[in-house]
């Protein structure tokens, strides 16, 4: 009767363990249980000397405001050059450090953010 349940449990931990190392579950983590901050970006970014592993990136430092309306700068790097005039989601931990980021189109901005309160 033992062996009724062991292929069950196989494909189990086989399911779970692709779940766990997909891509998607990864970037789900940085966003999960994150304080969201919204910022607009306006300059081009400073750009990071290239590493050997990571490769280029630029670092951005931005006025950014939460839903509560709080406001402080935060730091954050991109891998890429940002599009000037865009709006951008922050995620940021407990620490205060952005986890990740997305790009949000203009109408989907709480109202708050919408009315221009991003410094």
């Amino acid at each position: 009767m033992k062996r009724i349940y062991v292929l069950p449990l196989l494909a189990g931990v086989a399911f779970a363990a692709c779940v766990l190392m997909s891509p998607g579950f990864k970037e789900l983590l940085k966003r999960l249980g994150k304080d969201e901050f919204y910022v607009y970006v306006l300059n081009p970014g400073k750009k990071i000397l290239p590493d050997a592993y990571a490769g280029q990136h630029y670092e951005y430092q931005l006025p950014a405001v939460g839903e509560s309306g709080a406001q402080k700068t935060l730091t954050f790097t991109a891998a890429k050059q940002l599009a000037l005039d865009t709006y951008l989601r922050l995620y940021v931990s407990s620490t205060g450090r952005v986890t990740a980021w997305e790009e949000v189109p203009q109408q989907e901005l709480p109202d708050r953010i919408k009315n221009g309160n991003i410094p």
